[in-house]
């Protein structure tokens, strides 16, 4: 007899246990939900609420006025001497403007800094007891806890140990005792957690050595980059002075960094360097290089605690403990699977329940989710989300039990699965709801808007991190500010998403990890996850349909600037974590530039004129650059496409990158054609078609090149390159005895072009003015205008009728008699579009794009700041501050003025 699980619903914590949707709690919220955990004997969630707040006051007695801190962290790290002196003292300057702030604060909070730092001791004691005996609480606790009223406005910092990784306090308590089996510990004992992580960490760690009968033990904690409070430096001090061992601990290291800059900040305060111990555990079996040469007690990962919690028998004894009395649970397995990152567990099983009525299988998954209330958060974002996604069970000692997702990533149908995406979307905007967006709060915190400004930034070149503060920072907030804010997923992308079969409904998987973790770039727009789904997808149809579907379910229309913002923010995310090679983000990076640009300015509705005569732009230096990090046009180069093909002219780009840029920059910006890879191959759009210019022995000669190549282990070929070689050495060009092996490889049939950052090697008899002819012929047209900047683009300009190259043109190219712009980059292009046209691109009604919103005026200024180089650098952030002073931009639909 069986029966199926369709009784089993999401089986959900009891309505007096803290589930919450937004953990982003301010310390009025912190404090209340404090005094309930206390009340009803939750120890573990009183622990992680108390440590909290003790973290905000800390936090609070070190103030970052005018983020000096943050700004002298990045000053100090820099190449330049003079910056990291700017740096030293940026520093000294916050330090002294946060001291009589300091004080005025340690006066307000003294008694409930004093009773917190009492109740979370004794809270960890009560947590790494196995009996749980009862702690013994400060009286006056509940009364100091008023004093959070006094503290500045901030939200919790949320652990990474507690909620992205699957540390557990029996972690700690297996420290301890390694630690305990060392012949050097000393009688007495300093713990100093590394915030945030470490500050929930050192009490547990502390009770634990002294739950074993260890030694008088004191906690206290550190913020990198910051100074020592007065107090944290008398303890410890007073700690070394007694001839103390500093335990210093944080959670998982993968470099070490900020471990390191504690140990250094405690041995600034004259502590001796054998008297500190690193206490860890590890995603793996061994300490970073970094902490290599300092002593330390370690957990491998094959040792955490959590693997017990992975057995049949745990699973089985959890699973009937949610289901209640009368289930009988039996598990097979496990299957381990790949974890979300190091340092979280995953796992399937075979589950049979039997009841009175019969029984039934399940398969099964459990995985990580968070300790205490970060865990239960999975609960209070999947209830509401129904199906949407798999069924849950519940969470017990910081894993999740949930059905598991059968079938493989959705592939075949991509519009119906972008419109189960939106809908998604859509739906979990409604149901996680929030009253407010927290993210204000998180200055100098990863948030969706700090990493836009921190892209943006590079526009200001070493001053990126004065440009971020002054500048970005604010314009980023103001253009990702939402009026609808909730929880959103983070992980939208299309592999995310399974179907159990062809026509049934997508279900999401990874659905509550990544909001508030490690790796999270904190944001409240559901906005956010719609350009999440589209990185996946390179298909302008699936991301029209995403966005058309959106607003269909919600009403609420997708400004370009959001999404914009939001895609080069989430590919940096991807890129930094390894799930995409550097080089598909700088791919990707540009072609979301080009799309906007391409909608802010678009191509005017004769786009492609057939008689038109061409005007041959090169690339990389003339209509391209890369403050960005990547190779992409500016507003500046928009407005001159459009300005030349409103007046009838076809601009064709004629350059040594690859097809696929030629095309999809055609695409985008409605070009007739080009000449890509030095000419060896041509593009037409108006049959969409491309032609191979190589003759048999040239092809014969590039293949000879790329085997060649091969052979070496550190060089790097671009694949994207067919029909011309790219290649790249761990340092950018190929070392010139490389690149002469090459040519007598090939016996001279290729040359080397040389570049800032490879080395391109194309057959001896093309180039791009033969490229340059043949599109020419195919199109039946001439050349009228070519602007080009380097030895290669001299054969391009002989064939043109006006002949330019930018202030930035190379020694070859201004002794051959070309005229050169006083401009640089897409200003010397545009001087040269004036040359042709007799005014500036832009500057009449025919070539004039439309007036658009004071936002998108506010980010083409951003986008802009080096189209004449560092040279004109200044008077575009003078314009843009201007524009940011006088305008109302902040708001979709905010103002409008002339693009010009």
């Amino acid at each position: 007899m069986s029966c199926e699980l369709s009784s089993l619903t999401s089986v959900t914590p009891p309505p007096d246990r803290l589930t919450a949707v937004d953990l982003l709690f301010t310390a009025p919220e912190l404090a209340r939900l404090l005094r309930h955990a206390l009340r009803d004997e939750d120890w573990l969630d009183a622990y992680l609420l108390a440590v909290g707040l003790t973290q905000m006051v800390e936090d609070g007695l070190q103030p970052d006025p005018m983020q000096l801190f943050r700004a002298a962290e990045h000053l100090r790290h820099t190449e330049s001497p003079a910056i990291r002196a700017a740096g030293r003292v940026a520093h000294a300057a916050a330090a002294g403007m946060s001291a009589p702030v300091a004080a005025m604060r340690r006066q307000r909070v003294r008694r409930l800094r004093t009773h917190l730092a009492t109740a979370t001791l004794a809270l960890a004691h009560t947590v790494v007891d196995h009996l749980h005996r009862p702690p013994s609480l400060p009286a006056e606790l509940d009364r100091s806890l008023d004093e959070v009223v006094h503290l500045a406005p901030d939200v919790l910092r949320v652990p990474s140990c507690f909620r992205s990784f699957d540390q557990h306090p029996d972690d700690m308590v297996e420290l301890a005792r390694r630690f305990l089996e060392r012949s050097d510990s000393s009688p007495r004992v300093c713990v100093v957690g590394v915030r945030t992580s470490g500050s929930y960490l050192a009490p547990l760690l502390a009770a634990s050595l002294e739950q074993r009968g260890g030694p008088d033990v004191d906690v206290t904690s550190h913020r990198p980059g910051r100074p020592w409070e007065r107090t944290e430096a008398s303890t410890l001090r007073k700690a070394a002075a007694e001839g103390a061992t500093i335990l210093v601990v944080d959670d998982p290291p993968v470099t070490g960094g900020a471990i390191s800059e504690t140990v250094r900040a405690v041995l600034a305060l004259g502590v001796p360097r054998h008297r500190v111990v690193v206490a860890a555990a590890l995603a793996g079996a061994m300490p970073p290089p970094a902490l290599a040469s300092l002593p330390g007690v370690y957990l491998p990962w094959t040792r955490w605690s959590v693997h017990h919690r992975l057995t049949r028998r745990a699973v089985a004894d959890a699973l009937a403990e949610m289901l209640g009395p009368g289930h009988h649970v039996v598990a097979s397995g496990p299957r381990r699977l790949p974890g979300d990152n190091r340092a979280r567990v995953r796992a399937r099983f075979s589950v049979t329940v039997s009841t009175e009525s019969g029984t039934s299988r399940r398969e099964l998954l459990v995985e990580g989710a968070g300790l205490g209330y970060f865990g239960r958060h999975a609960v209070a974002v999947a209830t509401p989300l129904g199906s949407h996604v798999p069924r849950i069970y519940g969470v017990v000692d910081g894993l999740l039990y949930r059905d598991w997702a059968p079938g493989s990533e959705i592939s075949g149908d991509a519009l119906a699965l972008a419109e189960s995406v939106a809908g998604y979307v859509a739906d979990r905007a409604r149901a996680l709801r929030v009253p407010h967006d927290r993210s204000a709060h998180l200055r100098g915190r990863g948030t969706s808007a700090s990493a836009a400004a921190l892209l943006l930034g590079s526009m200001f070149g070493r001053l990126a991190p004065l440009g971020r503060y002054v500048l970005l920072d604010r314009i980023t907030r103001g253009l990702l500010r939402t009026e609808s804010p909730s929880v959103p997923d983070g992980q939208t992308h299309t592999r995310y998403w399974r179907r159990s079969s062809p026509t049934g409904p997508a279900h999401k998987v990874h659905f509550h990890q990544q909001s508030f973790s490690n790796l999270e770039m904190t944001c409240y727009d559901s906005v956010f996850d719609l350009a999440g789904a589209a990185l996946d997808c390179r298909d302008d149809e699936f991301e029209r349909t995403l966005r058309r579907s959106y607003t269909a379910r919600t009403g609420e229309v997708v400004d370009d600037e959001r999404w914009l913002l939001y895609r080069l923010a989430l590919l940096w995310r991807l890129g930094r974590t390894g799930e995409i090679a550097p080089s598909v983000t700088a791919v990707r990076s540009a072609a979301a530039v080009h799309s906007y640009l391409s909608a802010v300015v678009p191509a005017p509705r004769s786009a492609v004129r057939p008689a038109g005569p061409l005007c041959a732009v090169d690339l990389d230096g003339v209509l391209e650059t890369s403050p960005l990090g990547y190779p992409c046009t500016t507003p500046l180069g928009a407005v001159c496409l459009r300005a030349l093909t409103a007046h009838g002219y076809r601009p064709v780009p004629v350059t040594g990158r690859c097809l696929d840029d030629v095309i999809d920059l055609c695409r985008r910006f409605g070009l007739a054609g080009g000449v890509a890879e030095y000419g060896t191959v041509v593009y037409d759009a108006t049959g969409d078609r491309w032609t191979d210019l190589r003759s048999a022995a040239a092809v014969a000669a590039v293949d000879r090149a790329r085997a060649f190549l091969r052979e070496f282990g550190g060089v790097e070929i671009d694949e994207r390159y067919r029909f011309a070689v790219r290649a790249r050495s761990a340092h950018g060009p190929l070392p010139a005895d490389l690149t002469a092996g090459v040519t007598a490889a090939t016996d001279g049939a290729v040359r080397a072009v040389r570049g800032q950052s490879q080395t391109d090697f194309v057959p001896r008899e093309i180039g791009k003015a033969s490229g340059l002819r043949r599109l020419t012929d195919s199109l039946e047209t001439r050349v009228a205008l070519a602007v080009g900047d380097s030895d290669e683009d001299l054969s391009m300009l002989a064939l043109a009728e006006v002949r330019r190259a930018p202030r930035n043109a190379s020694d070859s190219v201004r002794r051959s008699g070309v005229a050169i712009s006083r401009y640089a980059y897409q200003a010397g292009l545009a001087d040269a579009c004036t040359d042709l046209l007799g005014h500036r691109p832009g500057a009449c009604r025919v070539c004039a794009p439309a007036r658009i919103p004071a936002r998108t005026v506010v980010l083409c200024r951003v986008l802009g700041l080096r189209e004449n180089g560092l040279r004109g650098l200044a008077p575009r952030t003078g314009r843009l501050a201007l524009t940011l002073a006088l305008r109302r931009w902040d708001s979709p639909g905010g103002g409008s003025t002339s693009s010009r």
